[in-house]
């Protein structure tokens, strides 16, 4: 074997060796017809805004609003929302919210918690969930029927800006299928150069202000925070019937 096939033969090895079925960028098909649930979105927010356990947050201090399911950006490429970037959380979550809003205030003046999704209505769980229908990343999004943290007003999907207004680069954009989106790939792509030293730091900065204020970290993805376990909250806490 010559020298140039002994470097290939070990630069090869170092590319499949990282190699990981979700490792590539995986993007659900689009719709042909994309569609604007606005009945479904305004019976959700009148739900919301009546709910004597739930609490909005859209003009909460250190907070702003970028919905994505509230545009047609995100990875259905439907506007579950009908345009309206009104967000809430169950009362029981807004004193960890308060705390980690509080840790910012203290340590990184000027930033802001940047809010993609807070309580979900049932119907916007099952439309994401068919996004994913039949591929191999099917088990990354939470059943229509039996919902997630989010479809008990417990969960945040969130990042974090700077004095100036930008998002922090975490190296994958919300809602990415990447297997480096989360914890669980980050040293493979580091390695691979897929991920920055400066976008890991990032994202750890994000899990030691939600950590610190009594959230839990969901190891498949940087941007989502539980308020509790998921066998606690489905528990003691009830569904959204919306």
């Amino acid at each position: 074997m010559t020298k140039q096939s002994i470097i290939l033969v070990i630069a090869l090895f170092a590319v499949f060796s990282f190699a990981h079925v979700t490792d590539s960028l995986f993007v659900p098909p689009k719709p042909a017809k994309p569609l604007r649930y606005c009945t479904s979105a305004k019976q959700w927010v009148d739900y919301a805004s009546h709910d004597s356990n739930l609490v909005e947050i859209t003009r909460m201090r250190g907070l702003r609003m970028d919905l994505r399911y509230a545009t047609f950006n995100n990875v259905t490429g439907h506007d579950m929302y009908c345009g309206i970037q009104r967000a809430f959380i169950h009362k029981d979550g807004l004193p960890k919210l308060k705390r980690a809003l509080s840790i910012i205030a203290k340590e990184l003046p000027g930033y802001s918690l940047v809010i993609f999704d807070a309580a979900r209505p049932m119907y916007a769980q099952a439309v994401l969930k068919s996004s994913v229908a039949g591929t191999p990343y099917s088990n990354f999004v939470s059943s229509g029927k039996t919902g997630g943290l989010h479809n008990y007003g417990l969960a945040l999907d969130l990042g974090l800006a700077d004095s100036t207004g930008n998002l922090l680069d975490m190296g994958a954009d919300f809602d990415s299928f990447e297997r480096c989106a989360g914890i669980v790939g980050e040293a493979d792509a580091l390695k691979s150069g897929r991920l920055t030293q400066q976008q890991i730091d990032n994202r750890n900065l994000l899990r030691n202000i939600m950590k610190r204020a009594g959230w839990v970290m969901l190891p498949s993805e940087w941007w989502h925070f539980n308020a509790f376990t998921r066998a606690y909250t489905k528990e003691n806490y009830p569904l959204f019937p919306i």
